[in-house]
């Protein structure tokens, strides 16, 4: 078996490094030929590479070692190398370089050019030199490579209190997709007994400084102090204030920053058994309200079952897991939430965000924040709606055409005021206009002779009313243009319609009024925007959101619109 080492030529390697050509020659196997010093000199010819002894030359061949080695000073080599380009972001927080390929004759770079190149140019700190290595390794020429990055501040944090009970029950609410729900599962009430353990206060995290790729510190805030644990009624703080326990069983809620714990009735229904309910805690009625009766809570109440012509008012929020039929005398006042089925022929004057699964018919509803319909009807007839945030429903309005009107975007209190003052000096102008007439015909009579002691007492009592209507009417039409000025809508606020707006729909942003099409209008959403309401289509894919608050943790303040 013939044992002879294949045969191969000598080779060798003349590129350009950093000012200088650089020789590396590999010797023969076998019988091959090895380099000739004419080789080596045409090849610096034809590269442009200064002349170089030959003794130099013969030397390198005959030691043939692989290894490169400084041959000759070439600064006009520096065009074939390959250039480093970095750009360092405006903020200093990162850092690219991109490697143009080496042209033939130079060098490959290495991880040394680029790190030579990122010192130039400021770069000292969040260099990543094993991704270096690796895209010089895989040829990663001409694209931008993020080579460095800088290390952000983390912003210390305060202590904070953590909850060990569901501090917003209605969250699974808010964050659902405007798909079907169950009510009979959401539950308001969350009972602790006396001695559990119902927050603490966590240890303030501190301050971490960050730092740019060039070096620079970026100092990070430190933290504020942070809230106290707040203890409400029924509640204890450990001595040092960093635990808060239940003092007597109870249902746990949040109100104005505050935990407490309140009291819960519960009853099976509330009729001529039980009577009226007034309590200072949280109801609980596993059945229904009967027509005329009244439940006030200074927390919340959840209904089980129907619900006529009641009056339910509560500090917190309002469960009615079937809904409401108020034949028009149903009155709903809450500070949370509420959550219903239906709301129908009902006045409901809520401080956070409606939230009704199917349907609100021909009732008179105030929202201080966002009213929202997700169920599979998600309807609204024949009401009146006040809305301090956004709208959202299926179908608004009916085929039949009653009057709907919706007014979005603006504080209810503001909304109110406004109209009530309108209203005001619609009527004073109607008694004056009146008193004014009467006076007249009065007049006529004295000056016919025809007055007697009758006539006499009614024109002064006239006067009288005339005297006392023109400066409450003058003070109010004073006062109504400041009130109108301020009906301006957010411009945070939309209405958003998924499948019809009938004809009589009127939706107001303000000031702004948009009405209805007389063939109605399909898949709708509205907004205002520079004194105008502007039209879009509903796309689901691309369906707004809607930000909710948490109104169960602040229950007795009105929440803010947002959107």
């Amino acid at each position: 078996m013939d044992r002879r080492p294949e045969s191969s030529n000598g080779r060798f390697e003349l590129f350009y490094r950093k000012g200088w050509a650089y020789l590396a020659v590999y010797p023969p196997a076998g019988a091959g030929r090895p380099v000739y010093p004419e080789d080596i000199e045409n090849r610096m010819r034809m590269l442009g590479v200064p002349h170089a002894y030959t003794v130099s030359i013969r030397e390198l061949i005959e030691e043939a070692s692989g290894k490169p080695v400084a041959l000759v000073e070439w600064p006009n080599g520096q065009a074939l190398a390959s250039m480093i380009a970095v750009n360092i972001a405006k903020d200093g927080m990162s850092v690219t370089a991109t490697i143009s390929p080496p042209r033939k004759g130079a060098a490959a770079p290495t991880p040394a050019d680029v790190m030579d190149a990122l010192a130039d140019a400021g770069v000292c700190y969040g260099i990543d030199q094993d991704y270096i290595r690796r895209m010089l390794g895989q040829a990663a020429y001409g694209k931008p490579l993020l080579v460095a990055a800088g290390t952000e501040p983390v912003p210390g944090q305060p202590r904070h209190v953590v909850h060990y009970f569901n501090a917003n029950r209605g969250r699974p609410y808010l964050e659902m997709d405007f798909g079907r729900i169950n009510l009979k599962e959401l539950n308001f009430i969350e009972n602790k007994r006396s001695g559990d353990l119902l927050a603490e206060l966590a240890a303030p995290v501190a301050a971490v400084d960050g730092r740019k790729v060039t070096g620079e510190p970026i100092v990070a805030p430190t933290a504020p102090q942070g809230a106290p644990l707040l203890a409400g009624p029924n509640t204890s703080l450990s001595p040092d204030g960093a635990r808060l326990f239940a003092a007597c069983d109870g249902n746990v809620r949040i109100a104005k920053g505050t935990i407490l714990i309140e009291p819960v009735i519960s009853v099976k229904n509330v009729d001529f058994s039980t009577g009226n309910i007034r309590f200072d805690g949280s109801v609980i009625i596993e059945g229904s309200i009967a027509d005329g009766f009244v439940v006030e809570a200074g927390g919340d109440i959840q209904v089980g079952s129907r619900v006529g012509k009641a009056t339910l008012k509560a500090g917190g929020s309002i469960v009615l897991k079937t809904g409401i039929n108020g034949n028009g005398k149903g009155v709903i006042e809450c500070g949370g939430d509420l959550f219903a089925k239906y709301v129908e022929s009902c006045t409901v004057t809520c401080h956070a965000n409606v939230l009704v699964e199917e349907a609100i018919m021909h009732s008179h509803v105030v929202a201080y924040n966002h009213c929202v319909l997700g169920g599979r009807r998600s309807e609204v007839i024949a009401s009146e709606l006040i809305v301090g945030g956004s709208f959202w429903c299926k179908k608004l309005g009916n085929f039949n055409e009653p009057i709907t009107r919706l007014t979005v975007g603006v504080p209810p209190e503001i909304v109110m005021e406004c109209r009530t003052t309108a209203a005001a000096i619609e009527h004073r102008q109607e008694a004056l206009d009146k008193a004014m007439l009467q006076l007249e015909q009065l007049e006529k009579l004295d000056r016919e002779g025809r007055a007697d002691e009758r006539v006499i007492q009614a024109q002064a009592h006239l006067v009288e009313t005339v005297e006392k209507l023109r400066p409450e009417l003058a003070e109010l039409r004073g006062r109504y243009p400041a009130l109108r000025d301020r009906v301006a809508a957010s411009r945070h606020s939309i209405v958003v319609v998924e499948e019809t707006m009938y004809k009589g729909v009127t939706v107001s942003f303000g000031q702004l009024e948009y009405r209805g099409a007389a063939a109605g209008i399909r898949k709708i959403v509205l907004k205002a925007r520079d004194g105008l309401v502007i039209e879009s289509a509903f796309n689901y894919r691309e369906r707004p959101v809607l930000t909710f608050d948490a109104p169960s943790a602040d229950a007795d303040k009105p929440a803010d619109p947002v959107a």
